[in-house]
């Protein structure tokens, strides 16, 4: 008995190629027909799919409950777009391979539109573009949430015969519009966060009985510091992620005539990234959501000691960039997942002797990554960070000349020398070793050179 027939799909290009918004996608279908065969159609689709699942727990009462289903599991599959084409209608083929190309683009936004009133208010329910390849695991036993996009060919054969599927994966990355060399920076006042350093050693009393009398006190020239963050709301992946703080003295400012008053000193940084994953699946009623949430400290710095002048943004961070890996897919938002960012950044300043935190987490989108190409914010920087070499200055060369052969190397016999026996010792070592010993003039300095410590090596014998 013969085997069915084989059915497969070939991309042009490179197999792990990454799509972007409007690229074609080319290739052949290829199948092959080892004895004579009805074929009912054969079409091969170019689909974009959302698909969430997650599991509740599931409670029965009574004696119809089945403890083997303690769970119930939710999914929801939701298609992005989803194009067709016919390659071959109904015939009879005979023993052959057979060969057809096909030809699709990625469209720029999704098709399908859903109603608010039949699947929530939170999908996104008109087209919006597509969302990056994505799949992640939820805390929920089997959830994921996955953003797939595939080619699918399908033959459908006469009679009782089987069907035959095959699929092949496609990655799709969005594409950047209009990146700047610079990310824009937003200022945020954190009003509820002002802080008054030396109003700790006035008593209720003494804030009570000002208030009455109306009278100006000692307490009234203390500082009222009102902190100020500047941050970036987008950001792609290698760019410098600019983080500012200024200070503003209210009362400094009201009674400027007076004395100079000390500043704040910065003494400890922390900055982390939050990343939320969002998937949703199920009808209204009975919407599951699972969040998964991750946080990342990428600095952490103690014990700096720079002073902050008031009214002035003082830098907190100096190249502090985006990693480029796994973790860092760009935000998106599609009918049942959701990707975003938050930035959370926690100052320890100093007024005296006297401490405060200013914390504040703000929303952080990051872009789609640029592909093949570095942006060139990066190029700036790199070539901003790298100091010229000296100018090349000629110099006239040197009168010496050099000893001749017969005067280093005589023919007269000579007797060996503890030296000689300790060089010839040293030179073999370091080609047993197979590391050539450097001149002392390139070495550096001992203490700048970090040397692992493996102890003390048992030794063994020869036999």
């Amino acid at each position: 008995m013969a085997a069915g027939p084989s059915l497969r799909i070939v991309v042009d290009g490179d197999s792990s190629r990454v799509y972007r918004r409007g690229e074609r996608v080319t290739g052949r279908v290829i199948l092959g027909i080892e004895e004579q065969d009805e074929i009912r159609s054969l079409r091969v689709c170019f689909a974009g799919t959302c698909t969430t699942k997650t599991t509740r727990p599931f409670y029965v009462t009574g004696n119809d409950a089945d403890a083997t289903q303690s769970r119930r599991a939710f999914e929801e599959r939701i298609c992005l777009f989803n194009f067709r084409r016919d390659l071959l209608p109904r015939c009879t083929l005979a023993p052959k391979k057979y060969t057809w190309t096909f030809a699709f683009r990625f469209p720029e936004l999704t098709e399908p539109k859903y109603s608010r009133w039949t699947h929530g208010s939170k999908y996104s329910r008109g087209p919006h573009p597509l969302p990056p390849s994505f799949h992640q695991r939820t805390n929920s036993p089997d959830g994921q949430a996955k953003v797939s996009y595939h080619l699918q060919a399908k033959l459908v054969r006469g009679g009782p015969k089987a069907t035959a599927k095959t699929y092949h994966p496609l990655v799709y990355q969005p594409a950047p519009r209009d990146i700047p060399q610079e990310p824009r920076i937003t200022s945020s006042v954190l009003y509820a966060q002002t802080w008054k350093p030396l109003s700790e050693n006035r008593t209720a009393v003494d804030k009570a009985l000002v208030k009455i009398s109306r009278r100006t006190s000692a307490g009234d020239r203390n500082p009222r510091i009102i902190p100020t963050i500047h941050y970036p709301q987008k950001i792609a992946p290698g760019q410098h992620i600019p983080l500012l703080l200024s200070l503003t003295n209210v009362h400094r400012a009201v009674n400027h005539g007076e004395a100079c008053e000390p500043e704040c000193i910065l003494d400890s940084l922390t900055v982390s990234i939050s990343t939320c994953t969002t998937s949703m699946c199920g009808q209204p009623m009975s919407q599951p959501e699972d969040v998964v949430l991750k946080h990342v400290t990428c600095l952490s710095k103690t014990d700096l000691n720079e002073t902050l002048p008031f009214g002035t943004a003082t830098k907190l961070t100096n190249n502090f960039r985006l990693v480029d890996n796994a973790e860092c897919v760009p935000s998106f938002r599609t009918y049942t997942i959701i990707r975003r960012y938050d930035l959370t950044v926690t100052v320890g300043i100093k007024y005296g002797d006297r401490s405060f935190t200013i914390r504040s987490t703000m929303p952080l989108e990051i872009l789609p990554r640029t592909l093949g190409e570095t942006s060139p914010a990066l190029h700036n920087d790199a070539e901003a960070d790298i100091e010229p070499l000296p100018l090349y200055a000629p110099r006239e060369p040197s009168k010496e000349f050099a000893p001749s052969y017969e005067a280093l190397y005589s023919l007269s016999r000579t007797h060996s020398s503890s030296g000689s026996l300790a060089y010839t010792e040293s030179r073999s070592l370091s080609v047993a070793s197979g590391i050539s010993t450097p001149a002392l003039g390139a070495c550096a300095p001992a203490p700048d050179l970090e040397q692992a410590d493996f102890g003390e090596l048992p030794m063994r014998s020869r036999c």
